[in-house]
């Protein structure tokens, strides 16, 4: 490994630890059951227009099709799962927490989606090699930052991946009001910082991949209910969320609302590979 590679390797994982020291609890199974039906709502409110986005960017270019089995890695609510699985032979959900499991059952019903089936597993816990070249894309998202060993979490993803494997991640967008709200609560801690794009990008290309990359726009609408327990839940990572910091956060979102709903613009990086192209030198 070039010494590019392994500082790219140090810098995601020295990322990794600093969020988990910043933290006085852990990003559990619990936790994600707990923000399901916020997920939820975020992805259904725009009749999943980011999944749909993303899967449209890569059957632009060939990667998915009709007959494609697709896995997703740590599927959340469903952003990719229901609108692939409009668009694709097969979807499987790689997803551990029963809140989120629900959420999936629930919507795919309301859609009369059906052709799915459900991992109910952490990703590492995936026995990979009964699976090996059995999808023609892999493609991870919101998960892919929780992974300290990525470049091994990388590989696993290449071991089912009969054709391609996709990371998709934020790529920019206002970070104004979550910074503001951040230090008007926790002071001068600093704001967590997440790796994305283009980090994993960089990961990929300074280890061999020939990684492509499109990008894309997205809008969330979300009700200020909803946010409040979104911030309730996150906040309660990192301090007790006393009344007063409850307090804070209802201040800056009703500053912020517009007939009590909340909208927010952000782009996205779709990056894929072939698993079995590597680059010279």
């Amino acid at each position: 490994m070039s010494g590019t590679a392994l500082a790219g390797l140090r810098r995601w994982e020295d990322m990794y630890d600093n969020l988990i020291r910043a933290s006085l609890n852990d990003y559990s199974v619990e936790h994600w059951t707990a923000r399901a039906e916020d997920y939820s709502e975020f992805r259904r409110t725009d009749e999943y227009a980011y999944g749909t986005s993303v899967h449209d960017a890569l059957a632009a270019h060939g990667i998915v099709g009709p007959s494609s089995r697709v896995l997703e890695v740590g599927s959340g609510p469903g952003t990719f799962v229901i609108p692939f699985a409009k668009r694709v032979a097969h979807m499987t959900a790689v997803e551990p927490a029963e809140g989120m499991i629900r959420v999936i059952q629930r919507d795919t019903a309301e859609t009369a989606i059906a052709n799915y089936d459900i991992i109910s597993k952490i990703w590492q816990e995936v026995d990979t090699g009964s699976l090996r070249g059995s999808y023609d894309l892999v493609i991870t998202s919101t998960v892919i930052w929780m992974f300290r060993d990525i470049l091994q979490q990388i590989g696993r993803m290449e071991e089912i991946a009969g054709g391609y494997c996709c990371v998709v991640e934020g790529a920019g967008g206002s970070k104004g009001f979550e910074k503001n709200l951040w230090h008007s609560i926790m002071g001068e801690t600093p704001y967590p910082a997440y790796a994305g794009y283009p980090i994993i990008y960089n990961i990929l290309y300074q280890n061999g991949r020939i990684p492509q990359v499109r990008m894309i726009d997205a809008r969330t609408v979300r009700s200020f209910d909803m946010l409040m327990n979104v911030y309730r839940i996150f906040y309660s990572l990192y301090t007790e969320v006393r009344p007063e910091v409850e307090e804070k956060i209802r201040s800056a979102l009703q500053a912020e609302s517009r007939s009590g709903l909340h909208e927010r613009n952000y782009r996205a990086a779709v990056v894929w590979w072939d698993p079995k192209e590597r680059r010279e030198g």
